[in-house]
């Protein structure tokens, strides 16, 4: 009789042991800040919404190799750009709470052919109802980085590079509009787009200009403006004040002078500009009086008054021309007693 009851006892503890381990195994604490989700024979049964036991054997819930891949592109407070998974894939947990998606930086070029850098972020959380859709699409985050980015092209791309700046919560409040529009469509009107199953929050974009570098092609002219940077002045200056205009020719034309004068003085050699000749004066200077390589003529000796005796010139005596300087070098001849060369005999 002990025997039996011993037996009866070991019976009771290894069945109240299997049931403690086997209610711990098939809790799940599920709620607003995460869920599970469960198949049945094979086939989507639902999303645990609180914590609770599973105690039907034939529900699974999706978990190590068979969780689903939910992972979306995000940005840190460093601003350093990384992948960032939804799901805990050892015990299949789905995160509920608000994401940001925030796809890497990408160009788009406004309608007057300006490029920018755009940042954009997007606010979003999983749908529990509609949780089956981001389970069983196959590149999650890559679908949803791409819609984001493809719609903040579009509405960027309408406008102008100076109404950007303008309008930037407008092209928000747009792109927001047309995400929450694809995630609840209205009944009867055309679907644009697959709707993921998530409840988007807010939208929003930074930009910076896109600085090209400098074609170096001395080629190019001074001021090495290869054919794509031509065409940003040409469709920057389309439309600009024609003052405006006016000034930047000047400063580029000087911008030349300066950059042909360091050309020339990089030879070593004295080079001499007027200021007329840099444009920094209308004043025309006559070279043939005031010229620095014009050479006056000397002096005569017969020409200075003698005895106190005062010498009148003759109003029409004619002027000689004054002497340039290279004829008068040349014209002094060979020069003199140096070592004759020998003669033949």
């Amino acid at each position: 009789m002990i025997e039996i009851l011993i037996i009866f006892f070991a019976i009771v503890v290894a069945g109240l042991l299997a049931f403690m381990i086997y209610r711990a195994v098939r809790t799940y604490d599920a709620g607003a800040h995460a869920t599970f989700i469960t198949t049945r024979n094979g086939d989507f049964y639902g999303a645990l919404r609180s914590p609770m036991t599973i105690w039907d054997p034939s529900i699974k819930v999706l978990r190590d190799r068979r969780a689903p891949e939910i992972t979306i592109m995000t940005v840190d407070p460093a601003g350093n750009y990384y992948e960032k998974s939804l799901v805990t894939r050892r015990t299949g947990e789905i995160s509920l709470r608000v994401h940001t998606c925030a796809p890497r930086p990408f160009v788009t070029r406004t309608a007057d052919k300006r490029s920018l850098i755009i940042k954009a972020k997007v606010s979003f959380q999983l749908d529990i109802d509609r949780i089956q859709i981001p389970t069983q699409m196959e590149a999650f985050g890559a679908t949803l980085g791409s819609r984001i980015e493809n719609l903040f092209d579009n509405a960027i791309g309408a406008l102008e590079d100076q109404d950007v700046f303008a309008k930037q919560r407008d092209i928000e409040a747009g792109v927001l509009a047309e995400l929450l529009a694809i995630e609840s469509p209205v009944e009867g009107a055309q679907v644009s787009a697959m709707p993921m199953g998530i409840k988007i929050y807010e939208a929003m974009f930074s930009y910076e200009p896109h600085a090209k570098e400098l074609n170096k092609d001395p080629s190019n002219g001074p001021m090495a403006y290869d054919n794509e940077h031509l065409d940003d002045l040409v469709d920057m200056l389309e439309k600009a004040n024609p003052h405006t205009v006016e000034t930047l020719m000047r400063m580029l034309e000087l911008q030349t002078r300066q950059n042909i004068v360091q050309m020339l003085c990089k030879s070593g050699g004295l080079v001499a500009f007027t200021a007329s000749e840099l444009g920094l004066s209308e004043r025309t200077v006559d070279r043939a009086s005031n010229g620095a390589n014009i050479m006056k003529p000397a002096a005569q000796p017969g020409a200075a008054p003698l005895n106190g005796a005062v010498i009148v010139e003759t109003p029409n005596a004619p002027v000689a021309p004054p002497l340039d300087a290279a004829s008068a070098y040349y014209g002094l001849g060979p020069p003199k007693g140096g070592a004759q060369p020998p003669k033949g005999n």
